[in-house]
């Protein structure tokens, strides 16, 4: 399959990789539908690495440069692990990206994106969306609705990221804001 493997900054090549396979019980194979190009991605091409793990593995994904990147994508379920129980072969899906240890507190309690030891899918190992196929943990895919496309799907890890902000400010109707930044996230803010 291609992928676009960032080896450096200003150093993203697309080539020929194999194709992922499953090797957990939990894990699904998602073909990649659409993917999008976050300003973490621009930022590592053009100053990385940030993200990218390059003079050791990540703690998480046990991986290093190069890296297939691409966090922010959607797709079809086209292979489930034995013991995956929320998705079947068929399902649209939107990608949650985080990385976590399965065993720290946090994660215990649902706020893993709160670990020490974060990595994302794309950026510090795991194959990611700029890619035709790749396999991750089930509990990182989420169903999407018939009526949104997946190139909305792709946009969720982003949306997710404005919907958490206005949780955080307290807001309230009609009270005055100012959002910082005009890109995907400051426009969905």
């Amino acid at each position: 399959m291609q992928a676009a493997v960032w080896y450096a900054a200003r150093d993203l090549r697309v080539e020929q990789v194999p194709v992922p396979t499953i090797n957990d019980p939990h894990s699904v194979k998602v073909k990649v539908a659409a993917c999008g190009i976050c300003g973490s991605d621009l930022h590592e091409y053009a100053a990385g690495p940030i993200f990218i793990p390059v003079d050791k593995p990540h703690p998480i994904s046990g991986e290093q440069a190069p890296i297939i990147m691409g966090h922010e994508f959607a797709g079809e379920v086209v292979e489930v692990g034995e013991k995956v129980t929320r998705v079947k072969v068929g399902d649209r899906v939107a990608i949650e990206p985080i990385l976590s240890p399965n065993k720290d507190g946090a994660y215990q309690m649902e706020r893993y994106n709160l670990t020490p030891l974060l990595g994302f899918h794309g950026l510090s190992g795991g194959g990611g969306g700029f890619s035709e196929f790749t396999v991750m943990g089930e509990h990182m895919v989420h169903k999407l609705p018939d009526d949104l496309s997946f190139e909305q799907g792709a946009l969720v890890e982003p949306a997710a990221v404005a919907l958490h902000s206005v949780r955080q400010s307290c807001l309230k109707a009609g009270d005055s804001a100012v959002v910082f930044g005009a890109g995907p996230i400051g426009l969905m803010t």
